[in-house]
């Protein structure tokens, strides 16, 4: 059966067969489709969707003048193509001025940036097809070069010191804690002022605990302290503390007691002990004794009272060593009228056994 020209070119394999056959015969009409011209839509369908936004932008300061920008690549999908690489874009805070760095790679040290301004950064993802959503904008102020001053530190106690004197006062405070603005204290100055006076003398280069000396007795000081490292300036000082000097003298008097001491038996080697403690202003009404495990902490109960023993300025008291065993101090009381503790002694370490 004979076909037609047209019903011969509408099937492919007879096309193809006309076309061979035939060398010099026009180009058959076929029904395939010419890509890229027939069906766009086709090669549309080939194309790689964009890439999404940058996730979890960051910002870190670095050395002065320097921002570290961090993020992570976006998730691919169906809709969303993968980044093969990132631009990263910085402005001066709120200027929109931007700068934009192309090939960027997290975590990026963006640098030559103005110590201690703030800047905008954001940060866009890139393919083969383009560019993507640009991210949210993370601000961020770019460090102050150092050294800094540190900060202030903080007085733990002023108090008389407990050698008989009533010269000094004792001084403890802690180091102020070190940020992105103030640098660790290396060393401390102390100043010291009678009370609301103002008068202040400083003593520098001292470390906690300190004690102040050559002051006037039963008198009330103010104290601050101030912290120094290798800035400039030290910081400012604290806060006053107030507190006073003893105000009378305290010695052993003959009864001194041993080093060692059976518990609960009398002291030896005298069954007590006693003291000598001078008005130096106060004036002394009495005398006390004290056991205690601390060299430090003056005790406020427990009192062992004395009474004169005939010896000029002397307070004596027959009494035990302490029920159980252990090493004590005992502590050398002078009393002021009302019973207050106007001066003190602390022997050095007694084992109890």
């Amino acid at each position: 059966m004979t076909k037609s020209p047209a019903q011969a070119t509408s099937n492919p394999r007879m096309a193809a067969i006309h076309t061979f056959g035939h060398p010099n015969a026009a180009t058959p009409r076929t029904n395939w489709p010419e890509l890229n011209r027939s069906s766009p839509g086709l090669a549309r369908s080939m194309t790689l969707p964009l890439p999404g936004t940058p996730v979890g932008l960051s910002l870190a300061q670095g050395a002065s003048g320097v921002l570290i920008a961090t993020w992570s690549a976006p998730a691919a999908s169906a809709s969303q193509g993968v980044a093969t690489s990132y631009n990263l874009a910085f402005s001066p805070a709120g200027t929109a001025t931007w700068t934009t760095v192309p090939g960027a790679t997290s975590p990026f040290n963006i640098t030559g940036l103005t110590a201690g301004s703030a800047y905008d950064v954001r940060v866009e993802s890139i393919n083969a097809t383009g560019p993507g959503p640009w991210s949210a904008t993370a601000t961020l102020a770019t460090a102050i070069p150092g050294p800094f001053a540190p900060n202030v530190p903080s007085i733990v106690s002023v108090a008389p010191v407990a050698d008989g004197t009533v010269t000094k006062l004792a001084v403890a405070w802690t180091a102020p804690s070190a940020d992105s603005t103030h640098g660790a204290a290396t060393g401390y100055n102390l100043r010291y002022s009678p009370s609301g006076a103002g008068t202040w003398t400083t003593v520098t280069g001292v470390s906690s605990p300190a004690t102040i000396t050559g002051l006037n007795g039963g008198t009330a000081y103010d104290v601050q302290a101030q912290a120094t490292n290798a800035a400039a300036s030290p910081s400012a000082w604290s806060a006053s503390t107030t507190a006073s000097t003893w105000g009378a003298t305290v010695a052993p008097g003959g009864w001194v007691p041993a080093s060692t001491q059976t518990h609960g038996a009398a002291i030896a080697p005298n069954g007590g002990a006693n003291l000598i403690a001078v008005a130096a202003p106060t004036a002394v009404t009495g005398g006390a004794f004290a056991w205690s495990a601390s060299n430090t902490t003056m005790p406020t109960s427990g009192l062992i009272g004395g009474g004169a023993d005939g010896v000029t300025n002397g307070w004596g008291q027959w009494f035990n060593a302490p029920a159980t065993a252990g090493t004590y101090y005992l502590w050398l009381l002078a009393q002021a009228g009302g019973g207050a503790t106007s001066g003190a002694l602390v022997t050095g370490p007694i084992v109890v056994s």
